[in-house]
């Protein structure tokens, strides 16, 4: 399938990765698609200890994108049950994906369903925010994937990880790539806990989240001294745009 409006990139630990003209964003760090879902994700979410606990685990992540999400997934699963949820607003781009995994899947409306004994793959296409609400699942982890607060920052809004935190499990964990402030007040303000996580690349730390109601203390009180706002439904354009003006 010849994609449009995305170019091929070779990502520096070999894999590859997806050029958006949409969002002018690569779907994955250069330094690594592979190596940064691996870290940001997996590790960061804690997979293996929901593995060991219950031998089970419900993931739900924002941005399909390439797959690598799913196909390293997979892997981290082997031998469990896996239900992985991801949403996708190109349906071009999910059957690209879920053909290059090479997964047998169905259609429900406009979503792509890959079902077996021990898996289950839905990939929910068209606005995250509206079919956020169509979700009747829980998750123990989130996947928050989308493109950067830049470009898409209307999947990093207040409202965005409450809408995420109404449909986890007490003992959910999310991770992302990002670590500005906005999206960290965005939330803290929603009800999640802070902690730091590790660097990636240029990037010198990133944001790992759960619902404990501990945040590390130098998270808040840098978030404290920081003049800027959380991201919210009211001002996600202006954020962008004073994002874009100033690059």
């Amino acid at each position: 399938m010849n994609l449009k409006n995305y170019k091929l990139i070779e990502t520096e630990d070999g894999s590859t990765t997806l050029y958006s003209e949409r969002y002018q964003e690569a779907c994955h760090s250069t330094h690594g698609a592979r190596a940064e879902t691996r870290l940001h994700y997996i590790d960061g979410c804690k997979i293996s200890e929901y593995l060991t606990e219950q031998n089970s685990v419900n993931i739900l992540e924002v941005g399909f994108g390439t797959g690598i999400g799913l196909e390293e997934t997979m892997k981290a699963c082997k031998d469990s049950q896996l239900l992985f949820t991801s949403f996708e607003i190109d349906p071009e781009l999910a059957e690209h994906s879920l053909k290059r995994l090479d997964l047998s899947y169905s259609r429900s409306g406009s979503d792509f369903i890959v079902e077996s004994e021990a898996l289950r793959v839905e990939v929910i296409i068209g606005d995250a925010k509206k079919r956020i609400k169509d979700l009747i699942n829980k998750y123990h982890a989130i996947y928050q994937d989308a493109f950067s607060p830049r470009q898409n920052a209307d999947l990093w809004t207040v409202e965005w990880f409450q809408a995420l935190k109404n449909i986890c499990f007490s003992n959910a964990r999310m991770s992302t790539y990002s670590a500005s402030s906005s999206i960290r007040k965005s939330m803290l303000e929603a009800g999640w806990s802070l902690q730091a996580g590790v660097k990636f690349g240029p990037k010198r730390t990133s944001t790992r989240a759960d619902l404990s109601g501990k945040s590390d203390q130098e998270i808040l009180d840098r978030l404290k001294r920081s003049p800027v706002a959380a991201i919210t439904d009211a001002n996600y354009m202006e954020y962008m745009n004073e994002k874009n003006r100033n690059k």
